[in-house]
């Protein structure tokens, strides 16, 4: 299965297995109090973004950073193991005490995630402000 997402994309640093610059996704993040922000650019795919976002998610887990809001706002494809990856990851955070939450999903990303019953699952929020306030009030799933 592979779903498409449109919207701007902006380019930083790129992780993949092979060379960085291979790499269709881009991974950003930056703090905003005890919350990270992890900002995706361009293309979950099959052994490529997927496990890019799996080392950088496994990163974060060593450091203790367990309130992380992943932004899809710059993501422009995602395909079934970009999402298996996401839920996997979830898992993983949710292991270690906290929680991985999703902001600036478009609309055929929400369509999706309501298709496979992951609405549910994740908590998502277009606002960033709104997002990080939602640790505050709710530090773990």
């Amino acid at each position: 299965m592979r779903i498409r997402f449109h919207s701007a994309i902006r380019k930083k640093a790129a992780y993949n297995l092979g060379s960085p610059d291979m790499s269709k996704l881009q991974i950003e993040e930056r703090r905003v109090d005890d919350v990270t922000v992890v900002v995706l650019t361009g293309e979950m795919l099959l052994d490529d973004g997927d496990l890019a976002f799996r080392r950088h998610i496994a990163t974060l887990l060593d450091d203790s950073r367990v309130k992380i809001l992943v932004d899809l706002d710059g993501v422009t494809y995602i395909d079934s193991s970009g999402v298996g990856m996401m839920v996997a990851q979830l898992k993983m955070v949710r292991q270690r005490g906290g929680d991985m939450r999703l902001m600036r999903l478009n609309s055929r990303g929400q369509r999706m995630f309501t298709l496979l019953k992951l609405r549910s699952t994740f908590e998502a929020f277009d606002d960033e402000a709104l997002a990080v306030r939602s640790f505050i009030a709710r530090p773990s799933a």
